[in-house]
């Protein structure tokens, strides 16, 4: 079984070996030092559980070693011994600079030996809750990624292009056009879609995929982020939130222009023939009463 590691900091031996004494026997391993420099000697090489040094109001020394101690061990237990008078403000501040004990010399020895044991006590409860806050992250981002790759279409989907499938589509637009209904908003719906590449001649069907994968690539950089793009069949479907017609043509027009002229498509023929068989289809509510189920 591992010990718990702990470090005293104080520039009286009698003092060290009493304490270091003590609490060796309570089965802690105790590692000393008498000043700064040797302190944080055993801090580079070593992690503790518990830091218990001397703070001498005229040195700033002992705020140094509880600051490094802080920043790169943040649970560690850092106990403060002291034979100065410690008004308020210093023991405000040396609270705030992470100070969790005080005891002020001369203390009856057993104290500490209490007082370190409430200390491994209070640093294994906050060793606990980081350990189930990173559980908790890993659970939610593990919950997240399983979603979105439930959600999201496996042809043209990728960490840098958020597509979504057909599934998400339709449930996603029914939200958005109840909503429009509701609070009595625009909302556009604009279908990009391939007219039968599979029946043209002379056409590699892998052709169509990469056409698609770029297409997307197009698409998704050049709308809104809070607009949603979904694989829909041999195309695309976009949904645009407070969007009336007006803005949704020029959404339409700029993305036609963008595709026709993406530099994949100008340099292959066959990109080409794909190119010419894209139509847009566009709805808008409440300008259009009809908006077309996408089941």
């Amino acid at each position: 079984m591992v010990r718990d590691r702990i470090l005293l900091i104080d520039e009286d031996p009698n003092l060290l070996t009493c304490v270091k004494t003590l609490l060796e026997e309570k089965n802690f391993e105790v590692e000393t030092a008498q000043d700064r420099n040797q302190g944080l000697s055993h801090l580079s090489r070593k992690s503790f559980s518990v830091l218990i040094t001397e703070y001498l109001l005229q040195h700033l020394d002992t705020r140094d070693i509880i600051h490094r101690v802080k920043t790169t061990s943040p649970e560690t237990y850092i106990i403060v011994v002291t034979g100065a008078i410690i008004d308020d403000i210093t023991h405000e501040e040396l609270v705030d600079l992470g100070v969790s004990d005080l005891f002020i010399k001369p203390y009856p020895i057993e104290s500490m030996v209490i007082a370190v044991k409430k200390a491994l006590r209070t640093r294994q409860m906050a060793l606990g809750f980081k350990r189930l806050r990173k559980q908790l992250h890993a659970t939610r981002t593990r919950f997240r990624e399983a979603r979105e790759g439930y959600l999201l279409d496996p042809l043209t989907a990728s960490p840098e292009c958020q597509i979504y499938n057909d599934r998400y589509l339709r449930d996603r637009f029914n939200r958005e056009l109840k909503r429009a209904r509701r609070h009595d908003r625009y909302l556009s719906l604009l279908l990009l879609s391939l007219t039968s590449p599979q029946k043209a001649k002379g056409l590699d069907p892998r052709k169509t995929d990469q056409y698609l994968i770029e297409m997307a690539k197009v698409v998704r950089k050049n709308i809104r982020a809070e607009d949603t793009v979904a694989r829909r069949h041999q195309g695309f479907a976009l949904i645009l939130p407070e969007t009336a017609s007006k803005g949704m043509d020029s959404v339409k027009n700029r993305l036609a222009g963008l595709i026709q002229t993406h530099s994949p498509f100008l340099s292959d023929p066959q990109f080409q023939r794909l190119n010419r068989k894209l139509s847009f289809a566009s709805y808008s509510y409440p300008e259009q009463l009809e908006i077309p189920t996408l089941d």
